[in-house]
């Protein structure tokens, strides 16, 4: 009887498992992540702390530059994007910026939404 309903519980459990890694969200960097980031440091800490960058970009003189996007909503309409940078080198912070976009205005009467295609 056990071993009965061993093999109806473990298929559930396998099956609930993908269903749950399937709704997990990918670590996201906010202002207060991005302001407790110190110099110095490591690139494995921060990324086990608030996940892989949206980009890496090669600089000179053998520096990375991590970015990493926050977009601000307010129901569908996108309100605006924190991009936050930080400048790697041989695997540690060396220094860090932010910035800010805002989608473009637009004419509510003769302008269709020039964000709708590409923000649901």
């Amino acid at each position: 009887m056990a071993t009965n309903h061993l093999k109806t519980f473990v298929p559930f459990l396998i099956v609930l498992f993908f269903l749950s890694s399937c709704f997990s969200r990918p670590a996201l960097m906010t202002y207060s992540d991005f302001d407790k980031v110190e110099m110095g440091t490591s690139i494995a800490k921060l990324q086990a702390d608030i996940g892989k960058p949206y980009a890496i970009h090669n600089k000179e003189a053998g520096t990375e530059e991590y970015e990493y996007i926050e977009r601000i909503d307010s129901g569908n309409n996108l309100v605006a994007e924190n991009h936050y940078f930080l400048i790697v080198k041989d695997g540690k912070v060396i220094g860090k910026y932010m910035n800010r976009e805002r989608p473009p205005a637009y004419d509510l009467i003769y302008q269709e939404e020039p964000n709708y295609p590409n923000f649901p």
